[in-house]
């Protein structure tokens, strides 16, 4: 997970997104005050303790078997037309939205 966590100038963003909104860091690591040591990352567990922490576990698990289902659900659309090749593999990666109620 790529969190901005850089302070903007172009408020129009963050004005929308008043908690935390998701970013590539090359786009980061541009802003004056990014720290490279730091980083502006975190792992699926630390990502779950946090909703663990704001929102529940109850809340917290509802939300990762939502963001399960639409990852098992969106690759079972295409299954069909998926290349299976023994010689080669492919990665594929979601972005996954959150609203306020912690529905992806």
């Amino acid at each position: 997970m790529e969190f901005h966590c850089c302070t903007n100038d172009d408020r129009s963003l963050a004005d929308s997104f008043p908690d935390v909104h998701l970013t590539n860091v090359a786009v980061q690591k541009t802003a004056p005050d990014y720290d490279p040591d730091k980083g502006c990352k975190w792992g699926l567990q630390q990502l779950r303790t946090y909703f663990v922490a704001r929102h529940g576990k109850k809340a917290a698990n509802e939300l990762y078997r939502g963001i399960d289902d639409i990852i098992i659900r969106s690759l079972q659309s295409v299954q069909k037309v998926i290349i299976n090749d023994k010689h080669c593999f492919e990665l594929y990666g979601f972005d996954i939205m959150i609203d306020d109620d912690l529905k992806p």
